[in-house]
């Protein structure tokens, strides 16, 4: 993991281990608990993304993935930042309460806590649900808190298949991002992982 954490690339890291790209996420899943293709935390340059518009067709396309606030893409299979801030200001106005159930890498979170929104984040690998406190801990600067109120995402452990604490009526907008089938491994044997099922269990959860 110190070689990972000095910043060598996965294929750098394979040739040197000769290992397989699957078996280093093996690896990195193993030893951390979750699957991530960087373990350093980025520093915090913009809190927004520059010349941002509304998306206004059914195709959706981005130059860059996004790496305002404390989005980094280092947690594999995540979504663009992109996608929810569009989701979460169309079909929503400040206050609403946004659900992701399949919360990764905080993505929706950091977004809605950015656009003023309440949010409840919930994943099935406590490591997952780590990753996204530390990636919302941060202040959001004076120039934004004179427009919106900010309120901090509710994170907690749980399954996307029981959501028995979320009640009735409660929710304005789910915006969630569910797993590849088992392209990519989110944890090593978490009981209800979607991701550890074949393909036609799957498709049936």
């Amino acid at each position: 993991m110190e070689i990972k954490r000095d910043g060598l690339s996965d294929t750098e890291i394979g040739k040197i281990f000769n290992i397989t790209f699957r078996e280093l996420e093996k690896i990195i899943t193993q030893e951390i608990g979750i699957n991530v293709s960087i373990v350093n935390k980025k520093k915090i340059r913009s809190f927004y993304p520059k010349k941002f518009n509304l998306e206004k067709t059914t195709v959706w396309s981005f130059k860059s993935r996004g790496n305002w606030a404390t989005h980094d893409g280092r947690y594999r299979g995540n979504w663009s930042p992109y996608i929810p801030r569009n989701m979460i200001l169309r079909y929503t106005k400040p206050g609403d309460v946004v659900l992701d159930y399949f919360i990764g890498g905080e993505t929706t979170a950091i977004e809605a806590k950015l656009l003023g929104r309440r949010c409840i984040g919930i994943d099935i690998n406590p490591a997952t649900v780590q990753l996204t406190k530390e990636n919302l801990n941060f202040d959001v600067p004076l120039e934004l808190l004179q427009s919106i109120t900010v309120y901090e995402p509710e994170i907690y452990t749980g399954d996307a298949r029981a959501l028995k604490d979320v009640k009735n009526e409660s929710i304005d907008l789910i915006c969630a991002y569910p797993p590849y089938a088992g392209i990519i491994s989110y944890s090593v044997k978490i009981e209800g992982d979607l991701s550890q099922l074949s393909i036609d269990e799957f498709l049936e959860k």
